[in-house]
């Protein structure tokens, strides 16, 4: 019996200590939240040195991403919205640009990346002064590079490569030469009456076409660039077609009547060559000479290949010796060219016969399309998209400029002239 009472004893004495020790509310203690301070931020690479307005800038780095706080780009000091994001990598779609130095910083709350610097051009016209104030005979710009290729007056071929510094230049070559494209970073022409030498590696190393005096009469030059497809035209009206970047080619003669058998003089002087949109033919547009030496007549070619099969269109009809004999087409029923007399913009319809007045005060035109045509006026660059019928301003030069060159790529525009003028439009 004692026994009994003892273990209901304890059982009671028990149960009132675990009730004393409970919660009286009977509510669980909430736990304070650990929150997590952001790690140094670190940006180890980015996928451009230089970036063009419209191309998305990558990021490469450590702790760009923490739980607890946003992540805050800036450019400039202004706020961008990341494509995507990581804890390594970010990307930026077409970020707003300057031309120039632009500063990008990463912040997580308190914590901010070192500044990176970055080289950036903006939208629209951009000086580029890599070449000082060198004559810039002509250039090549291309869609899918930052590398600009310009030709010197001197004859000099100069990289101008997109760098983290900005636009830097540098020889391609000491010799001189009186052409020079490329078709793309790696490939291009150089030439050298003569000779044109092809190359698939960026002159490393080149393959040289040689042709004779009387085939080029000390005149050779690029007159279609296509691909790999070129055709080397002379002022004799000869032709060299490769399309293997000069590894075989094809020679054309020049007409029999080119050169006078007798006095070896020349009669032909091809002053344009190029193809044409409204059948797809190539032509050649120039002067015949007379006897004594003097030109008086037109000349126009025309063929199916641009290397074979040529027939004469015209070589009759008089020249109106006011034209600038730099003719340039797109359609060949739509030729235009400078009257060096009032200054005029001027074009033919018939081939080179008759000429009427486009537009006054001109001192050059370069053609981008049958119907997009930009001229030097003054100190002004115009544009026109409907083959002459309204005019716009383009850019403002520099007093006295003179523009030697335009180029154009599908989303880009790069003027070449004296005195270094150099002036790239991002569109």
């Amino acid at each position: 019996m004692k026994r009994k009472l003892l273990l209901i004893t304890i059982l009671l004495v028990g149960g009132l200590f675990v009730s004393c020790s409970s919660d009286e509310s009977g509510e669980k203690k909430t736990e304070t939240p650990v929150i997590i301070t952001p790690s140094p931020i670190t940006i180890t690479s980015t996928s451009t040195e230089f970036l063009f307005a419209g191309e998305d800038l990558e990021l490469t780095g450590s702790n760009f991403v923490n739980k607890d706080y946003p992540t805050k780009i800036f450019i400039n000091e202004v706020e961008v919205t990341p494509k995507e994001i990581t804890n390594t990598k970010i990307v930026l779609a077409g970020p707003n640009v300057k031309s120039g130095v632009n500063i990008l910083k990463i912040q997580i709350q308190n914590i901010s990346s070192s500044p990176l610097n970055f080289n950036a051009i903006a939208k629209g016209w951009n000086k580029i002064n890599a070449l000082g104030t060198l004559n810039i005979y002509r250039s090549t710009v291309l869609e899918n590079s930052k590398t600009i290729f310009s030709l010197l007056d001197s004859g000099i071929p100069k990289k101008i490569e997109a760098k983290s510094t900005g636009y830097t230049q540098t020889t391609i070559s000491s010799s001189s030469f009186e052409e020079f494209q490329m078709i793309d970073d790696k490939t291009g022409i150089l030439v050298s009456t003569p000779n044109a030498s092809f190359t698939d590696n960026a002159f490393e190393t080149t393959t040289k076409i040689t042709t004779e005096y009387r085939f080029t009469r000390s005149d050779l030059s690029i007159g279609f660039l296509e691909n790999n497809n070129c055709i080397l035209n002379t002022m004799v009206g000869g032709q060299v077609y490769t399309k293997d970047n000069g590894k075989t080619f094809i020679k054309n003669e020049p007409p029999a009547w080119a050169i006078d058998s007798k006095s070896d003089k020349v009669k032909l002087h091809v002053k344009a060559f190029g193809k044409s949109t409204s059948n797809g033919k190539f032509y050649q547009l120039g002067l015949i000479y007379d006897s004594n030496y003097n030109y008086d007549k037109n000349a126009v070619l025309e063929s199916p290949t641009g290397y074979s099969d040529w027939t004469i269109k015209d070589t009759i009809s008089k020249i109106n010796k006011n034209i600038l004999p730099l003719y340039k087409f797109k359609n060949i029923n739509q030729i235009l060219s400078i009257n060096e007399n009032d200054h005029t913009l001027v074009q033919s319809t018939d081939m080179l016969k008759s000429w009427t007045v486009v537009k006054t005060n001109v001192t050059s035109v370069f053609l981008r399309t049958e119907t997009e045509w930009y001229i030097q006026s003054g100190d002004k660059l115009l544009v026109t998209k409907n083959s002459g019928a309204s005019w716009e301003l383009e850019l403002e030069l520099p007093a006295d400029s003179y523009i030697l060159d335009i180029s154009f790529s599908k989303s880009k525009i790069l003027i070449s002239g004296f005195k270094g003028l150099q002036y790239l439009k991002i569109e």
